[in-house]
């Protein structure tokens, strides 16, 4: 299977996924979290590397890496280097995603007079939402070049 057919594959799976997350802080509903985000890293991480083999670029080899490192190798090449800086970076998915992941298991403490701000849909849809329209300009542009 294609590198480009594994991140259409991990985004329909977390699609599935998140039809069945009720934000209810059960175990089996914090998995479901987690296996979300992981179906959305292992998307980024599979259109990285189709990205790597469809443009024949200089840079070092990025399999070895992690999904977010090898964004951050492919901002090295001119054509796709400010719709990643925008979109990944800057507009705040990789950020999103890992602020996220860490609030799953988090606790609200009591005693800070602050918004801990939990998961929830909305958050959830915003994520992906993000990250399917990045994959989409992303694609566009490297089919026109």
């Amino acid at each position: 299977m294609e590198y480009k057919e594994l991140s259409n594959l991990y985004i329909d799976l977390s699609e599935d996924i998140l039809k069945n997350i009720k934000f209810d802080k059960s175990s089996k509903d914090n998995q479901n979290q987690l296996i979300f985000f992981s179906c959305i890293e292992n998307s980024l991480d599979c259109e990285a590397n189709y990205i790597y083999m469809t443009i024949n670029s200089d840079i070092e080899s990025i399999h070895e890496f992690n999904f977010d490192y090898k964004w951050i190798k492919l901002m090295q090449i001119e054509v796709i280097k400010n719709i990643i800086k925008n979109k990944l970076f800057d507009d705040g998915l990789i950020s999103a995603i890992s602020d996220s992941k860490k609030r799953i298991f988090s606790t609200k403490d009591t005693n800070i007079i602050s918004s801990n701000k939990s998961n929830d849909l909305k958050k959830f849809t915003l994520i992906l939402s993000k990250y399917k329209s990045f994959n989409e300009l992303i694609r566009k542009t490297l089919d026109e070049c």
